[in-house]
């Protein structure tokens, strides 16, 4: 029997996709006696913890890339609300101001008498846009209300299902580390 590097063909197996020693065995040319079943013991094992701890870290990164996502989500929700917030306070301070706009068309005919016709026409436009004070707008008010009770309700439950999420995750979490516990022993 010729000698092989049985830690390199170990190392080879575990990190093929091989189904089965003997399948791995086969395609090396590697006839199965009992110095070779003493050689391979305990590979399969290997290879299972191997597909264990793999899977519990591609389900721990998966879970992290996703908490990231849902961290960014709840800081651009804060940071809308943050806005909304300074927007609310800012209309609340102008609901006793009003827009008054006045507008003034001037129409400018030169009449070609010769032709009986227009010969030329202008038209000037003038806006003038005035702030002005009055009674506090009533429906503006309930708008504003209504704002901040919709900021409050979606704050309130964003971070209510954000600690349920970061609860099921750890459970999940310990159910691996259990389970990949357990096949070790």
């Amino acid at each position: 029997m010729s000698k092989y590097d049985w830690k390199q063909l170990e190392k080879e197996y575990i990190l093929s996709d091989y189904k089965s020693v003997s399948a791995f065995l086969k395609t090396k040319g590697i006839k199965r006696n009992g110095s070779v079943q003493q050689a391979v013991k305990g590979w399969n094992k290997k290879k299972v913890q191997k597909e264990l701890k793999k899977s519990s870290k591609t389900i721990e990164k998966t879970i992290e890339k996703e908490s990231e996502k849902e961290a960014q989500q709840i800081v651009n929700l804060r940071t809308i609300a943050n806005d909304l917030a300074l927007n609310v306070i800012k209309a609340n301070s102008q609901l006793e101001t009003y827009i008054v706009k006045n507008k003034k068309k001037t129409k400018t005919v030169k009449y070609n008498y010769k032709v009986s016709k227009p010969e030329e026409e202008t038209i000037t436009e003038n806006e003038e846009i005035q702030m002005t004070n009055g009674i506090v707008d009533r429906q503006g008010l309930k708008m504003l209300a209504s704002a901040l009770k919709d900021l409050n309700d979606i704050l309130t439950n964003k971070e209510d299902e954000d600690k349920t999420k970061i609860n099921n995750v750890k459970e999940i979490l310990v159910k691996i580390k259990e389970v990949a516990d357990n096949d070790r022993n």
